[in-house]
C-alpha cells in the first residue's frame, strides 16, 4: 500500500505567482514548490535560458588554472586528462580532451580501469603517466579525496589540477579566502569543485552550481578557457555531452544543471550539421536517430550503452566512441557497445535474482539496511542492481563483490536518508568510500562485513523512524479532468526537462468512472476514464496490470495519481493519463 502525500505549498505565493504571470494555479502550484516564488525567477526557470549561465570565474582557483593549462600549451608540454569510469567522468574526459585538442593542446586521456584500479587517482597511474613526459594531469570527477595522490604527483614532478563535485567532510571548512588550503583536501595545483566558490558571489548563483556533476565542472573549467563568460554560446556544442553525464549521474535538473540538459537534450535530438559521429552512430545502434530524444532515452537507452565499457570492459571504448570524427569507427564502437550492455543486462539479471533471494530471508521488521555479499558477483554490476533492490524492498540497500578477501560494494539509499553520512559514520570499517547522498562506493574487508550491516542497519532504523520504510508518493495537486486542455498541457511541458530535482507533475483526481479496463502489452494496464459526465481519457499504468487490474474493471470508481502527457499515434496528438497509482472508490 503506497501512502498520498499533498506536498505543503504556499497557498498565498502560488496565487500571487499565478496572477502576475497569468499561468494556471497548478503551474504556480509546482513552480513555488520549487523555491521560485517571483515572476522574474519564474520566467528565467521556464525559459532556461544560456544566457543565464554563471561566469566561470566565479571558482577560486579557475583562473589559476586557466593559466596552468594556457601555459602548458603555449610551452608545447604533454597534458593528461585522467577522467572517472562512469558516464560522468567519461562525458566529461571527453570534454576536456576535445577543447584542449581545439586549442592545440598535446593531450591524451587516462581512465582507470574498474576491475584492477578501481575508482579515482592512482599513484601508479600517475607514475605511469609521468614516465612517458607529462608535465600537467587534469582530473575528472574524482580526486577531491586524493591527499597521498597529490603529494605523490607533486613529489615526481607533475602539476595536477582537480575537477571534481564529490562529497567531502573536509569542504564544510570552506571559509571563501582565496588561497587558503582546507586541511583535509588535496594540495593540487588548482582545486575546481562546486563548493569552492568565491565568498562574495550570490546564494542564487552559489546554489544553481552547487549542483553540478563531474562533466558540468569540466564544462565550466572548459567555458574558461575558451575565454566565453557568463552566458556566451562558443561552449554550447559541447552541452550534448554535459547532457548524458548529468543526467546518467542523477544530477539535480535545477540550477545550470537545468540549463545546460534543456540545451543538450536539443543538440542530441538534432540530426542537422555534423551531430557527432559516436552520439548518431548510438542513436542509430538504438533506434532513436531521427526522434527527439528526452531525458528518459539518455537515462535508459543511451547511458547505459556508454557506462557498460567501463562496467564489464575498458571505459575507454566510451570515450573512442565520444572523440572520434570517422563514422566507420564510431559505428563498429556504437555495436560493440550494444552487445557489451546485452552482456551486462544478463549479469545484472544473474545478481538481481541472486540478491532478491537473499533479501527474501531478511526480517525487515528488524532491518534498516540491506547489506548482501557474494563472491559470484560482478563489482560492475552491483550498484544497478543495489538500485533495484532498495526499490523493490524499500531499504537502503549496498550490494559486495568479493574477490580474495576484499570487498568492493555499490549503495543506494531511499528518499530521506543520507547514505553518504552514514557511511562516515561507518568509515573506520572501510579501506576507502566515496558518493553522494543517495549513491555511495565503498571497499570493505571481507571480515567487516558483518560489523558493517549491523551498524549501517542500526544507523538507520535509529534515524528512519516509524514512517520511514512507508512508502510515499508525492501529489503536487488535484485539478478535474475538464481542466487538462492543451493549452495547461503546453504550460507542463515548459516545465520540462524533468528527472531529478524537477520530477514530472502528479495530479490527483477521485471520481474517475472507468469506462473499459485491459491489459496489453507486458502486464500494463490500459484504461479509458471520465470524471462525471465530461469526455473520456485515455490511461496506462505501467507493470499494474496484476491485482490492480482485476481491482478496476468497467463500471468501478476510482481515484488515481497520474502524469498527463501529449501522445501521439497514426499522427494525431491527444492528451494521456499516465497512471502513478490507484485506489478503488466505493
Amino acid at each position: 500500500m503506497m501512502k498520498w502525500v499533498l506536498t505543503e505549498s504556499d497557498e498565498e505565493a502560488a496565487a500571487q505567482l499565478s496572477g502576475q504571470t497569468g499561468c494556471h494555479p497548478l503551474i504556480a502550484r509546482l513552480l513555488v514548490n520549487r523555491g521560485i516564488t517571483d515572476s522574474t525567477r519564474a520566467q528565467s526557470f521556464l525559459s532556461s535560458s544560456f544566457s543565464d549561465v554563471s561566469d566561470p570565474a566565479i571558482f577560486i582557483d579557475m583562473e589559476k588554472a586557466v593559466h596552468r593549462i594556457t601555459s602548458a600549451i603555449t610551452a608545447g608540454e604533454k597534458v593528461v586528462i585522467y577522467g572517472d569510469y562512469d558516464v560522468d567522468g567519461v562525458t566529461g574526459a571527453a570534454l576536456l580532451y576535445l577543447v584542449l585538442l581545439d586549442l592545440g593542446a598535446k593531450v591524451s586521456s587516462y581512465i582507470p580501469d574498474r576491475m584492477t584500479e578501481g575508482y579515482g587517482l592512482h599513484t601508479g597511474a600517475l607514475e605511469e603517466i609521468g614516465s612517458l613526459g607529462a608535465k600537467l594531469v587534469i582530473t575528472v570527477d574524482c580526486g577531491i579525496g586524493a591527499m597521498n595522490e597529490a603529494d605523490h604527483a607533486r613529489s615526481i614532478g607533475l602539476d595536477l589540477i582537480i575537477t571534481d563535485h564529490h562529497e567531502s567532510e573536509h569542504l564544510k571548512e570552506y571559509t571563501g579566502k582565496q588561497g587558503d588550503r582546507i586541511a583535509g583536501l588535496p594540495d593540487a595545483y588548482a582545486l575546481i569543485h562546486p563548493t569552492l566558490v568565491s565568498p562574495g558571489v550570490p546564494a542564487p548563483v552559489r546554489d544553481a552550481v552547487s549542483v553540478l556533476t563531474g562533466v558540468g565542472v569540466a564544462f565550466k573549467l572548459a567555458q574558461a578557457l575558451m575565454g566565453t563568460g557568463a552566458g556566451e554560446e562558443q561552449a554550447q556544442p559541447y552541452l550534448d555531452l554535459v547532457t548524458l553525464g548529468t543526467i546518467a549521474d542523477m544530477g539535480q535538473l535545477s540550477g545550470e544543471n537545468r540549463i545546460f540538459v534543456k540545451h543538450g537534450l536539443e543538440l542530441l535530438s538534432s540530426d542537422a550539421g555534423a551531430p557527432r559521429p559516436g552520439i548518431a552512430a548510438l542513436k542509430r545502434v538504438t533506434g532513436l536517430a531521427g526522434r527527439e530524444i528526452t531525458a528518459g532515452n539518455v537515462g535508459f537507452t543511451l547511458a547505459p550503452r556508454i557506462n557498460a565499457s567501463g562496467r564489464l570492459e575498458r571505459a575507454d571504448m566510451a570515450f573512442r566512441l565520444l572523440t572520434t570524427n570517422s563514422q566507420e569507427e564510431a559505428a563498429e564502437l556504437a555495436e560493440t557497445l550494444d552487445g557489451v550492455n546485452k552482456e551486462r543486462q544478463a549479469v545484472e539479471l544473474g545478481i538481481w535474482e541472486e540478491a532478491r533471494r537473499m533479501a527474501r530471508h531478511v526480517d525487515l521488521a528488524e532491518t534498516g539496511a540491506l547489506v548482501l555479499a557474494s563472491e559470484a558477483w560482478h563489482p560492475g554490476v552491483v550498484g544497478i542492481v543495489a538500485s533495484r533492490i532498495a526499490e523493490e524492498f524499500y531499504r537502503p540497500t549496498a550490494l559486495i563483490a568479493l574477490q580474495e578477501g576484499v570487498g568492493k560494494g555499490s549503495a543506494r539509499s531511499i528518499p530521506g536518508f543520507d547514505l553518504y553520512g552514514a557511511l562516515s559514520e561507518c568509515s573506520d570499517l572501510l579501506t576507502a568510500f566515496g558518493g553522494h547522498r543517495y549513491a555511495a562506493g565503498f571497499t570493505v574487508p571481507a571480515e567487516g562485513i558483518p560489523e558493517l550491516r549491523e551498524r549501517l542497519s542500526a544507523l538507520v532504523l535509529e534515524r528512519a523512524g516509524p514512517e520511514g520504510f512507508v512508502r510515499t508518493l508525492q501529489v503536487d495537486g488535484s485539478v478535474g479532468l475538464d481542466e487538462l486542455t492543451v493549452d495547461l498541457m503546453n504550460e507542463i511541458v515548459r516545465m520540462a526537462p524533468f528527472g531529478q530535482g524537477n520530477p514530472e507533475p502528479r495530479i490527483g483526481a477521485r471520481g474517475l468512472e472507468v469506462l473499459s479496463s485491459r491489459i496489453v502489452g507486458n502486464n500494463h494496464l490500459k484504461l479509458r476514464l471520465r470524471q462525471k459526465s465530461g469526455r473520456p481519457f485515455d490511461s496506462i499504468a505501467f507493470s499494474r496490470g496484476g491485482r490492480k487490474g482485476w481491482q478496476v474493471r468497467e463500471g468501478s470508481r476510482m481515484a488515481a495519481v497520474f502524469t498527463p502527457r501529449f501522445n501521439t499515434w497514426n499522427g494525431k496528438t491527444s492528451i494521456e493519463l499516465n497512471i502513478r497509482d490507484i485506489k478503488k472508490e466505493q
